[in-house]
């Protein structure tokens, strides 16, 4: 019998088919930014029809938009995966701390914010995508962290809001803004030391006089 070359064939389930789009949306997003992105070569990765992407994602915009949606949502994966356990505040700190870092210096993470600096006035409207999914739910697990404490006597947060988003400032900014702009990554040992002296500052702020010892850093 002759041989028939067949087609890839594309499940009909939309969860599936959705995936395999976005896994192919991201790889070129990432590979060429934007503007250049082709959506002949997503077409390709994706090895269906470019008619069954434009009935899932109208247009080029609405596919980045779900790309960075989903980049955006795994913050649950690696924050709060196990969920945060009962700790001590410095101790529950530094877990949360490394855990956004983990994820903010991924690859597909530091991707949103070059693409943010580099293309992001061409599409104003989604740069609140990255502040629903992910930053205000990350400031909401510390703003709530923050209330407890003050009500158990732990230490004083006059604004959890407030201050929720200025521990993030102070802990997270500087090592992306450093590796946004590809500046060498620093040693475990470095970012232990930000993260415990970042947290020093921030719980000094927010002591309770006579209950906060000064910890040493290490």
């Amino acid at each position: 019998m002759t041989a028939v070359k067949s087609k890839s064939v594309v499940s009909r389930s939309p969860e599936i088919v959705t995936a395999r789009i976005l896994d192919a949306a991201q790889a070129e997003f990432m590979a060429t930014g934007y503007e250049a992105a082709s959506t002949n070569r997503i077409t390709d990765a994706f090895g269906g029809s470019k008619a069954t992407i434009f009935r899932y994602f109208p247009t080029k915009e609405k596919m980045l938009e779900a790309v960075i949606r989903r980049i955006a949502g795994r913050w649950r994966e690696t924050v709060a995966r196990e969920g945060m356990p009962e700790l001590a505040p410095r101790e529950w700190l530094e877990l949360y701390a490394s855990r956004i870092l983990s994820w903010l210096l991924s690859e597909e993470s530091l991707f949103l914010g070059r693409l943010a600096v580099a293309e992001g006035h061409k599409f104003p409207d989604l740069s609140l995508v990255f502040e629903e999914t992910a930053s205000k739910p990350l400031q909401r697990i510390l703003e709530q962290r923050l209330a407890a404490w003050t009500r158990l006597g732990l230490l004083t947060s006059r604004d959890p809001k407030n201050d929720a988003v200025h521990f993030l400032d102070l802990l997270i900014g500087g090592p992306v803004s450093r590796a946004l702009y590809h500046m060498p990554d620093p040693s475990d040992r470095e970012m232990k030391r930000h993260i415990r002296r970042g947290i020093d500052l921030f719980l000094h702020g927010c002591a309770v006089v006579g209950k906060l010892r000064r910890s040493r850093i290490r």
